[in-house]
């Protein structure tokens, strides 16, 4: 019955005063880690928003077995993930095929962040999340539901597939 599956709805979703919360503690947080897994500003716009809506009409639900940063934050690896499987990411070009940009338009050196967006899923969230999020192994475990040594095993790999790709990136 759709009356009873938004009485229901209402009841799980937090109040304004919720998202107003979530929204300022979070939301900085969550665009950064977005735009870092996504490499999409826009996207990464969109997935904060939509990671925030799904926390607020899930707020009811939220046991408090994890850290409620922890929580908010598998929620926003999830959307990223979705938006990476979606039809429209997969067949879309990207801007920057269009024009090689010089070397005035990048105001930092972004080769780290390429070559961690470069790697395998499951490397780049733990990287990401560890040394741009600054989580504790226990936090990245507990957010991606694995082990905390299942964590320290892909950090380590990573790290691996990162040295050739950044060596004539650091000085000796």
């Amino acid at each position: 019955n759709g009356a009873e599956e938004g009485s229901e709805m209402a009841h799980q979703a937090g109040s304004a005063a919720d998202l107003e919360r979530l929204m300022e503690e979070y939301g900085t947080g969550l665009l950064r880690l977005c735009a870092l897994h996504l490499g999409d500003a826009a996207l990464a716009e969109d997935a904060a928003q939509e990671t925030l809506l799904r926390a607020w009409r899930r707020y009811g639900t939220f046991r408090g077995a994890a850290a409620e940063r922890t929580w908010i934050t598998a929620i926003a690896l999830n959307v990223c993930r979705d938006l990476l499987r979606s039809p429209w990411h997969t067949r879309r070009m990207e801007l920057s095929a269009l024009a090689e940009p010089s070397a005035e338009d990048a105001p930092w050196d972004d080769t780290p962040l390429r070559a961690v967006l470069s790697l395998p899923r499951k490397y780049r969230e733990v990287v990401l999340l560890r040394y741009y999020e600054e989580f504790t192994l226990e936090e990245i475990a507990d957010t991606l539901g694995i082990a905390p040594g299942t964590v320290s095993a892909r950090l380590t790999r990573a790290k691996r597939r990162l040295r050739p790709m950044l060596e004539e990136w650091y000085y000796d």
